[in-house]
């Protein structure tokens, strides 16, 4: 009895596939057994990340526009700062601005689908570290951190979508590789932030 090919990751749906792009089906699965369905990327999927993009930029966009300008009821970076240095960190006046802007910068990238796998590790820095701060403080503390922290690790490895500005782009092409790098980045900073500059 014959071997049947393995399932490329473009049939498993690890493969964004844009309009122009020719499918490749080849001697694929889909030939040798046409009543079995091939998972391909659908519209269903983009319209859910777009929907998963403006939800976490929307509420990450809010928190840091309080941090940073004092908007929607936030008190800015001084406060923010202040609540830094409460919390045990050194350098707060530059350590709440970085994490200010990260904060923003990132929900308006996700927003737009730009630079995607930035943005969403961004937002993983941020929601990281205030998640370990609030670790003792039971499941109502951070509730809120964890669910946007899973809402980013999703986009970051799902990639935005075909309705974002990233269409196209490498890291659009090739969502896992570069989700992986950042993810491990964020991680990284994550560690440095707990392990340098909190007493």
């Amino acid at each position: 009895m014959p071997t049947l090919p393995a399932v490329s990751s473009f049939e498993t749906g690890l493969h964004h596939l844009d309009d122009d792009e020719e499918q490749p089906f080849g001697n694929t699965l889909a030939y040798e057994e046409p009543s079995r369905p091939v998972a391909l990327w659908h519209g269903g999927a983009d319209l859910g990340l777009l929907g998963l993009r403006l939800m976490l930029g929307g509420l990450v966009g809010v928190h840091g526009a309080q941090r940073v300008f004092g908007w929607f009821g936030g008190h800015g970076l001084g406060d923010f700062a202040k609540s830094l240095q409460q919390a045990g960190f050194k350098y707060t006046d530059i350590l709440a601005s970085a994490l200010g802007y990260a904060e923003l910068g990132g929900a308006v990238l996700l927003i737009l689908g730009l630079f995607t796998p930035l943005a969403a590790a961004a937002v993983l820095v941020v929601v990281g570290n205030s998640i370990i701060l609030q670790w003792n403080g039971g499941l109502n503390a951070y509730e809120v951190a964890a669910s946007l922290a899973g809402a980013a690790f999703a986009v970051q490895f799902c990639g935005p979508g075909r309705i974002s500005l990233d269409r196209g782009l490498p890291w659009y092409r090739h969502a896992l590789a570069y989700g992986t790098s950042l993810f491990s980045l964020a991680v990284i900073a994550v560690a440095a932030l707990q392990l340098l500059l909190h007493n």
